[in-house]
């Protein structure tokens, strides 16, 4: 099966490389993570560290389970060179440290 996402990349501060990849809401976040990474620093998903060594990928995908109406989610980590911001949404942001 194929992962669709769109990047856009954000900012026009030529010293800030930002780019958000927006996934499905169907993907695990922690898939998306680590398809983001994979795609911004241009590396194969199976080449990258694995993700539990950056953040526990059950944890993550549990803050992100619940469907409570309004409620705000984030969460930031370091990854493979990158800092991660997981938002709320299906958003997954990854800039360059």
């Amino acid at each position: 099966m194929a992962t669709e996402h769109h990047r856009n990349d954000i900012g026009g501060n030529s010293s800030t490389n930002e780019q958000t990849y927006v996934f499905s809401p169907e993907k695990a976040p922690s898939l998306a993570v680590v398809d983001a990474v994979a795609s911004a620093s241009e590396t194969d998903p199976t080449a990258l560290p694995p993700l539990y060594d950056a953040i526990e990928p059950d944890a993550l995908d549990a803050t992100f389970e619940s469907s409570q109406p309004g409620a705000t989610r984030r969460v930031s980590f370091s990854y493979n060179g990158f800092d991660v911001t997981v938002d709320g949404g299906p958003a997954v942001t990854v800039s360059l440290e």
